[in-house]
């Protein structure tokens, strides 16, 4: 452990792991985006807005958490306030229910997101280091995939008694902010020299580190595919109803909740070459899907695109031999911000490919799939890529 594990209790650790429970909160809404369309008499394309509206607003967090975290804006102050924001403005179309309240919120849930996804791995870092440090990251991790599964599990049942009580969803944000209130000690300065010369800390961002950056946007861009064309998959080949899709959907959230409990293991085993692993599987778990001519097909397919979501914590312990104390808040944070930006441009992406795809196959559910046909390729590509890179890749002499 690190000097600043005194600092911790379990009060505040399990605070950290509630604040994980939200990281999903941008993609909750997904079940009642008709009930939003119907309710509202818009289409469902616009509708459709309340799962990708956020994006935008959590790289601008992610910006703001890794320019003023723990150097201008204390690291306790912007995750409290972040809390705050996501409890008071994700709740408000539940009293005041109309399509800008509805924009208005999806704006404070992803700036809120932006946050969550920056500062709580940042702290696990700053007060744990070497085994105990991913132990903590991979349990973090249960937290973050259970939390979707568990928030959208609740959003379907909230929108079949009243469309806009779903945006009570976001009042679970309490508990973490009352746990972070009372647990969190600041961490200690990053840099008490620069600091008491006047000075800030200078950020030193290595090579590797850089390309982890790029690594983390092209898989958000390419491998995300499958989870969101899973219902086109099995509705459009007749394999099962939506009610179907969506139980094969939760195969995700299930396989990176175990695969995230082994976490510490699998980096143990594998070090600087998880990350090429985890996206192998995925790029697995993407031609599956593609390919699917069952149910069994595809939910195993959406198993092993859960592993994109050991992605994280695999890229932020790699991180840590590269940098010195004063770059890694930045370092982190901007890793989130990269990656909800990837999660952003996803949306380009399928518009461009589904585009070529139009010119490309000549049935519909060929055209639909397109992301995920060209997603397959793109990530084959990176994975040579960073393969070549990690090869030639030296560890830092105080990596563990």
């Amino acid at each position: 452990m690190s000097k600043d594990t005194k600092q911790i209790t379990i009060l505040c650790l399990v605070g950290i792991l509630f604040v994980y429970l939200l990281q999903g909160s941008n993609a909750v809404m997904g079940p009642a985006i008709n009930a939003i369309a119907v309710a509202l008499n818009i289409p469902e394309g616009q509708a459709a807005q309340v799962g990708t509206f956020p994006a935008l607003f959590s790289v601008l967090a992610g910006l703001v958490a890794a320019q003023f975290a723990g150097r201008v804006i204390k690291v306790k102050t912007l995750l409290v306030v972040s809390l705050l924001i996501s409890v008071i403005g994700g709740s408000c179309p539940a009293l005041f229910p109309s399509w800008p309240m509805i924009l208005f919120s999806r704006a404070c849930v992803g700036f809120a997101v932006g946050i969550y996804f920056a500062l709580p791995p940042v702290l696990i870092m700053k007060f744990y280091q070497g085994e105990e440090q991913r132990k903590k990251l991979g349990l973090a991790n249960v937290f973050g995939s259970f939390g979707g599964l568990l928030m959208m599990w609740t959003v379907g049942p909230l929108a079949d008694f009243q469309w806009n009580s779903v945006f009570w969803i976001y009042v679970i944000g309490l508990v973490p902010l009352i746990l972070i209130i009372m647990g969190l000690k600041e961490p200690e300065n990053e840099s008490p020299a620069a600091e008491a010369a006047g000075g800030k800390p200078k950020v030193k961002l290595p090579a590797p580190v850089i390309l982890n950056f790029l690594m983390v946007f092209l898989a958000g861009i390419f491998g995300m595919g499958g989870l969101i064309f899973i219902s086109a998959v099995v509705v459009g080949r007749g394999l099962g109803t939506y009610i179907h899709a969506s139980t094969v959907a939760i195969m995700f959230n299930v396989a990176a909740t175990i695969l995230s409990f082994l976490f510490a293991k699998l980096y143990k085993m594998f070090g600087k070459f998880l990350a090429i692993i985890v996206l192998i599987v995925v790029n697995i778990g993407l031609a599956l899907i593609y390919f699917a001519n069952s149910l069994v097909m595809a939910g195993i397919g959406m198993a092993c695109t859960g592993a994109f979501l050991l992605l994280m914590p695999t890229l932020l312990t790699d991180n840590a031999p590269h940098l010195d104390p004063a770059s890694m808040t930045f370092a982190a944070s901007f890793l989130g911000a990269v990656m909800n930006l990837g999660n952003f441009i996803l949306g380009f992406y399928i518009t461009i490919t589904t585009a070529i795809g139009a010119s490309m196959f000549a049935g519909e559910l060929e055209v639909v799939l397109s992301p995920v046909f060209f997603g397959i390729f793109g990530l084959a590509a990176t994975i040579v890529i960073f393969l070549i890179i990690r090869v030639m890749q030296k560890q830092p002499g105080n990596a563990q």
